[in-house]
């Protein structure tokens, strides 16, 4: 069962991905000069890079 921080974590995490979302949602539906849909790849490996050094810093802490 995980702890209170690890799930704190998590949600934490889950927000900032659904930040990405709503800001990339945004951009594609506003932006009307050139291709908004070239920038989507960038939302989801920003998204996959802050999960990534999150896990990393909490397995270093030792907190996995």
């Amino acid at each position: 069962m995980p702890s209170d921080k690890s799930q704190g974590s998590f949600i934490v995490g889950a927000l900032i991905v659904l930040g990405l979302v709503f800001a990339g949602h945004w951009i594609v539906t506003y932006v009307q000069n050139g291709n908004p849909w070239a920038l989507t790849p960038w939302y989801g490996g920003a998204a996959a890079l802050i999960i990534i050094i999150g896990l990393v810093t909490s397995l270093r802490r030792g907190g996995g």
